[in-house]
Formats: structure tokens, sequence, C-alpha cells
């Protein structure tokens, strides 16, 4: 099994996710939902693409890193500390707020542009409260979704990133602690997350659609079974019976579970879809959808996309207001406008900011190579 190799399922699946939260927050403006009858459900439970986010940075993250529990353990033991562990771990969440934080910076100055810009000119943003000093301060330490906010500010999407941000600061105490268990401690701690999910579907009225206050409370055991599918891939990875179950069966669960309102089975059915793409990875398979050379390349510009979807639609409406229209009113005109001009700062982030600030960090944060000694003539 190649570890790091890049899981082009996966990387499609990310596409999807971004999709679905952005033709989601579409419709919150559009209800064009209302058309699809028996289905609106599959766009008006489109927040569950963040919790499909959720399942996969776990995953990912315990694939790509592999190593980092078996390292920490060889090099702390039970009870020591050593500096070469701190500096592994410091390594690791250079590298991930390389990922994330460049481009979530950049949004809000991009943000405070538009808005400082909008003011000078006697154009007010809608609530202006969510553009105050105290909420940028949180923006700024990526700590606005860690229960503190009661509504979207800045940048609002980012509330997610702030949760993921949480979830790489433990990721190594987690992933050390899953690499003392065996396999089967792994399907069990998946279990009991499943089961908290559940809680949280009866505490509020069925919904995963948590922001804001409560973005940890959804984040955690999503990314707990994530971490934990990778953990125990390997004892089911070669049936190729389970494989084609977990793949049909998720995509039925996924799509029964959203048209109807069931954010419970449609959580399954994502976490199905996505074991059985890394079920499919792991015995070194071709991908089950293919190269899809298009969907890929999205996947790839879906953090950059979904970040840039809120500045769009700052703009957008504002030139709406301006025009004295109502999205409803020219419904097309404003699903073109958020599409061209988020996939359009989309591309601006990904090439400018997030490629750059990714390959930067791979270099200031690689492991120096081993000496060589030179042999004695």
């Amino acid at each position: 099994m190649i570890m790091k190799q890049e899981i082009t399922d996966l990387t499609i699946a990310r596409a999807i996710f971004a999709a679905w939260v952005f033709i989601y927050h579409v419709d919150l403006y559009l209800n064009f939902s209302a058309w699809l009858g028996p289905f609106a459900g599959l766009i008006r439970h489109g927040y569950m693409g963040v919790d499909g986010f959720f399942i996969l940075s776990g995953l990912i993250l315990a694939r790509v890193h592999p190593e980092l529990g078996a390292s920490l353990r060889a090099q702390w033991g039970a009870v020591k500390f050593r500096p070469p562990a701190f500096r592994l771990v410091l390594a690791f969440w250079g590298k991930r707020l390389a990922r994330i934080y460049p481009v979530h910076l950049a949004t809000l100055f991009i943000l405070g542009l538009l808005v400082a810009g909008g003011i000078m000119h006697g154009v007010v943003p809608r609530d202006p409260g969510r553009f105050g000093l105290p909420a940028l301060v949180q923006n700024l330490f990526l700590v606005q979704g860690w229960g503190d906010a009661s509504q979207g500010a800045w940048n609002y999407p980012s509330w997610s990133v702030s949760a993921e941000w949480a979830g790489y600061l433990l990721f190594p105490v987690l992933w050390y602690l899953l690499s003392y268990m065996i396999d089967y401690v792994a399907i069990q701690i998946l279990i009991v997350a499943f089961a908290v999910m559940v809680l949280i579907t009866l505490l509020h009225h069925g919904s995963y659609n948590l922001t804001f206050s409560l973005g940890l409370v959804r984040f955690f055991p999503e990314f707990i079974i994530g971490i934990c599918s990778a953990r125990f891939v390997a004892l089911c990875a070669d049936m190729a019976a389970l494989r084609r179950a977990a793949l049909w069966g998720g995509v039925g669960f996924w799509f029964i579970g959203a048209a109807t309102g069931v954010d419970g089975l449609a959580l399954l059915g994502i976490w199905l879809v996505l074991f059985a793409f890394l079920m499919q990875a792991d015995t070194q398979l071709p991908p089950v959808l293919g190269q899809r050379p298009l969907l890929h390349r999205f996947g790839l510009l879906s953090y950059s996309f979904y970040m840039s979807f809120a500045v769009a639609e700052l703009v957008t409406c504002q030139w709406f207001r301006h025009q004295g229209w109502t999205p409803a009113s020219h419904g097309g005109l404003f699903a073109l406008l958020m599409l061209g001009l988020t996939l359009a700062l989309a591309l601006l982030l990904h090439v400018g900011v997030e490629l750059p600030a990714r390959r930067l960090a791979g270099r200031w944060l690689a492991s120096p190579p081993p000496p060589v000694h030179a042999k004695a003539g």
C-alpha cells in the first residue's frame, strides 16, 4: 500500500462536497429546490457537504501521516518527552497551517477592502455587525468556530476551517493514542462516534446544521470517524463484495437521507461512500469514479472555492441592492454572478496564494537529509 499517493476518488468527493454546499447557499436566496418536489431535500441539506469535509479531513490526515503516531510512540515511550517528537509535531502543525491560513487571511483582506471601500462610498453591508473588530480578531486567530460566536462573521464559511484547525491541533495526540490500540478498538470508537452523532440529531431536531457556537460538537465525532476509518481499512479492503456493498449502499443512504431530511442516514451514506473509496485505494485498484479530469481539477480547487463564495455573495448582493433588485426577481443572473465570481476568485486564490504557500511550507518544513559521513582514506 502506498500510503501517501493521492486518492483520486477522494479528491473528486471534495469537489462534490464543495459544490453541494455552494448550491445550498444559492438556494437560500432563490429557493429553486421547491421545483424538485420530494427531492428538494437534496438541495436543502447541502450543508452536509461540510460533514463530508470533516470525515474526509480525519481520514486523509491519518492516511498521509501514518508515521506520526508510531514516531511519537517510539520517541516518547510511555512517559518520556523528547525534543525530536516536539519538532515532529511542530512540523505537522506548520504544514497544516500553511494549507489553510494563507487563503483564509487573503479572504479576510479582500473582505476588509470591500467593506471599507463600500463605507467610503456610502454603501453599508447587510448586517454590518458581522464585520466588527472582535470578530476579526477571532478570525485572525482561527477560533471563531470554537463556540464563542453567535453568528457568521467576516468570511462566515471559515467557521468550519476554524473547527478543522482545532482538529489539527489535537490530531497528533489522537493518532498517538490510537496507534497503541488494535484495529478492532478503532472500529468500536467509530461506532461510539456514530452514536454521538445520532444523539446530536435527537437533541437538535434531527439536523446537523450546527455552526458557530456548536461547530466543534459537530466536528470532532466526524473527524474521529475519519481517523478510525483509516486505522482499520486494511482489515476489509480486499473484500470486493464489501467494497461494492459499501459504495452502493452508501449512495442509497446518502440520497434517501438527504431527500427525506434524515441527516443521520445521509451521514452514514457519506461515510460508506468515502470508506469504499478508501478501500479501493488501499488495494491499489483503479479509482471507482475513473479519472474525471475536470472534477479532479475542481477537487484540487475546492478549498479556495469554498472560501470564496461568501466574498462573491457580498459583492453580488450589494450590486443587486444598488440596482433595486431582489435575488428572486433575477434568479438566473444572481446564480450566474455567484458562480462566476466564486470561480474567478477561487482560481486567483488557488494559483496566487494556496499553491505558493504550500510549496514554501514544504521547503521550509522539510525534514533535513541525514548526514553524509566521509569514508576514511
